[in-house]
């Protein structure tokens, strides 16, 4: 009698009406997708540059439920679309396309696509396109830039035309502003690069200010039959301003800017600056002539300006022949102003 006892304590016990919570007396609760892909990954080996690199992942629905496939993402340069019905039934398959443009690309890639479904073990799955893209041409470096250079200098940039593929490099023809630029081309002497070595000299006739310019080189490869170099920089005239560009803060209307605006010159030589006008028509600007030659320039916001921001500019007029008009960018903020509190 003591052991039936015991025995009958061991016994689970469920209350009135309990259920037992194994999902196998479910049958609807077995009813989930499940995706599966043939691959995660894809390696497309080496490829060149502006190459079209198409591939399909495919998978299948194991699951016994609808398979849903929400949205596919993918990186930058890459693109994915769903080939298939976005529902897969179970046992059926689909697929993924993904194209890969290599454009400009070079040296390791890896581009990833991103694809959201209903199946609940994997809301998210990773699929990978890796390789290797090889140029044909490098450029060192990609752009020239002269910096800042004072008027009447000869100034003289280098780059390299290297060649990276198989064939030979050939350059063709060279383009370039003759009117300020000259351009020396000469083969790559000595170590492992073939290629071609380009000195560009801008001329002491370049006119005072900034300048963005290109020089084109035309070549024998097919994929990169021509090649646009930027050339830029500022040539500088013998006046000066600070600060380069203007920021006036947060002003009350009817208020002076505590930030000033100084015009000099870099020589002896007189000069006048004409007058200053601001692009937005509800800030005046005033020009005082200094002792030292120099020119300060205030700011003020009018009274009956609205409230906004500014994001715009200052014509600086001169007599100089050379810098007759000088923009300096200017930001600011004016408000309503601030009314105390009765005591």
């Amino acid at each position: 009698m003591v052991r039936a006892v015991l025995l009958a304590c061991c016994l689970p016990v469920l209350a009135f009406g309990q259920q037992s919570d194994r999902s196998d007396t479910d049958p609807g609760l077995t009813s989930v997708p499940d995706i599966r892909f043939d691959e995660k990954i894809y390696d497309f080996g080496v490829s060149g540059q502006r190459e079209k690199i198409l591939h399909e992942f495919g998978f299948a629905n194991v699951g016994e439920g609808v398979l849903i496939v929400k949205t596919v993402r993918s990186s930058c340069g890459c693109i994915a679309t769903v080939l298939s019905s976005e529902e897969i039934r179970p046992g059926d398959r689909g697929a993924i396309k993904a194209t890969f443009e290599t454009g400009e690309y070079e040296g390791k890639q890896k581009k990833t696509i991103r694809v959201f479904s209903n199946d609940p073990d994997e809301p998210e799955i990773h699929l990978d396109i890796t390789g290797v893209i090889k140029a044909e041409v490098a450029i060192e470096p990609e752009f020239v830039y002269f910096g800042d250079i004072g008027k009447g200098e000869t100034v003289a940039r280098t780059l390299k035309l290297i060649q990276i593929g198989e064939d030979e490099l050939r350059l063709n023809r060279l383009e370039v502003a003759e009117k300020y630029f000259t351009a020396r081309v000469s083969r790559l002497e000595g170590g492992q690069n073939k290629g071609f070595q380009i000195d560009v000299i801008l001329g002491a006739n370049a006119p005072v200010g900034r300048f963005a310019e290109a020089m084109t080189l035309h070549t024998n490869l097919k994929k990169h039959p021509r090649i646009d170099i930027p050339l830029y920089g500022n040539v500088l005239g013998r006046i000066r301003v600070k600060p380069q560009m203007m920021s006036l803060g947060t002003l009350k209307k009817g208020s002076v800017a505590p930030a000033r605006l100084e015009v000099a010159c870099t020589d002896h030589n007189g000069f006048s600056v004409m007058k200053a006008v601001p692009s937005a028509p509800c800030l005046a600007a005033d020009v005082t002539r200094l002792e030292d030659g120099k020119f300060e320039i205030t700011f003020r916001v009018r009274e009956n300006a609205p409230s906004s921001r500014l994001a715009g500019e200052i014509s600086v007029f001169t007599d100089d022949p050379d810098e007759r008009l000088i923009i300096v960018p200017i930001y600011g903020l004016w408000t309503l102003a601030v009314f105390e509190a009765s005591p």
